[in-house]
């Protein structure tokens, strides 16, 4: 039973998988289409603008509502199959379509097993190599910023870039010391308790129950999938800004400003994941973490193949625009 659960969530990625290889390959057409539409402004306009869009046949928006009605059938199946209490009473013939076998009651194997390394020894190898440590990170840091500091008294012939200097000074000063202290507690908690030995347990539970140790691994799991996207593209608009010439604080902040934004609505997705599939049974959390580690995986595996086998070739227009989103965006922090 519950490897049909992780199964379905592998036939969902398949599904999925046209939309994900037409928004690689075509991803500047549809970042374009939404950027003129935000460009728009107020609501009413914005509607205007998409009605004339669907009357005229626009590829991107037929694209954007096709992706989304096939995502919300699946999700919206996957839920209401999970929902119904088909585990313990039988299930009606007629919701069945005909070529879906009936199941065999009682239905067995409702208990999944997935593995986890865990730690079973650590030893304690004392404050003094604590304090080794913390020196190596610190003489690291200092290098890298002397270094920093050399290459930029070389490149810096310009006045502008020498009025941004102190700002920039500050900033990397409180970058540097939060850096430092999640370094330092991270390194102190791991000497004073470093891992020597490791084994594999099995996690388990019953599909047709809700499971709150369940619940908060796929609630952690949602919030740090959104991070990690949301962080990888705000890394991207970071570079695009410095190639650009934009000022370093300036960057820094709407960098900081983006990442606390985006760790807000993650957060708020997480504690919303948890909240509700705490009400429900786990096989709906089975199949949506199974999607979860496909996605994390994605970028290392099918999107490098799709991308692999695009077009080198950049479209100077396309890259343009991308730029002046990239402006807008940082400079209006200014």
């Amino acid at each position: 039973m519950w490897v049909s659960v992780i199964m379905l969530g592998i036939f969902q990625t398949f599904l999925m998988v046209p939309f994900r290889i037409i928004r690689l390959l075509d991803f500047r057409n549809i970042r374009d289409f939404k950027t003129e539409t935000i460009e728009l402004g107020d609501t009413s306009s914005q509607t205007d603008h998409l009605k004339r869009q669907f009357q005229k046949g626009n590829w991107t928006l037929t694209f954007y509502l096709l992706d989304f009605a096939v995502q919300l059938t699946t999700y919206v199946t996957i839920g209401r199959l999970f929902l119904t209490d088909f585990y313990n009473k039988l299930l009606n013939p007629k919701v069945l379509y005909s070529f879906v076998s009936y199941p065999d009651y009682p239905i067995k194997d409702r208990f999944f097993k997935i593995p986890y390394p865990e730690v079973s020894k650590t030893v304690d190898l004392g404050f003094e190599n604590v304090i080794y440590v913390w020196l190596t990170i610190l003489i690291i840091r200092l290098s890298i910023s002397m270094i920093q500091g050399l290459i930029r008294k070389k490149r810096n012939k310009e006045g502008e870039i020498e009025k941004q200097k102190s700002s920039d000074g500050m900033l990397s000063g409180k970058y540097m010391i939060v850096y430092a202290i999640i370094l330092f507690v991270f390194f102190y908690a791991l000497i004073r308790n470093f891992p020597v030995g490791w084994e594999f347990n099995i996690f388990t539970g019953d599909v047709a129950k809700p499971n709150k140790t369940f619940n908060t691994v796929t609630a952690i799991a949602t919030f740090l999938t959104l991070m990690w996207f949301g962080v990888n593209d705000i890394l991207k608009k970071g570079k695009i800004a410095r190639e650009l010439g934009i000022p370093k604080n300036t960057v820094s902040k709407t960098q900081l400003g983006l990442f606390k934004d985006k760790l807000t609505s993650s957060s708020l997705i997480g504690m919303g994941a948890y909240f509700i599939t705490n009400q429900i049974p786990c096989a709906f959390e089975l199949s949506i973490f199974t999607l979860e580690v496909i996605s994390v995986f994605s970028p290392l595996t099918l999107d490098k193949w799709i991308l692999r086998a695009a077009p080198k070739t950049e479209n100077t227009e396309t890259v343009e625009k991308e730029q002046r989103d990239v402006k807008r965006q940082f400079l209006s922090t200014i």
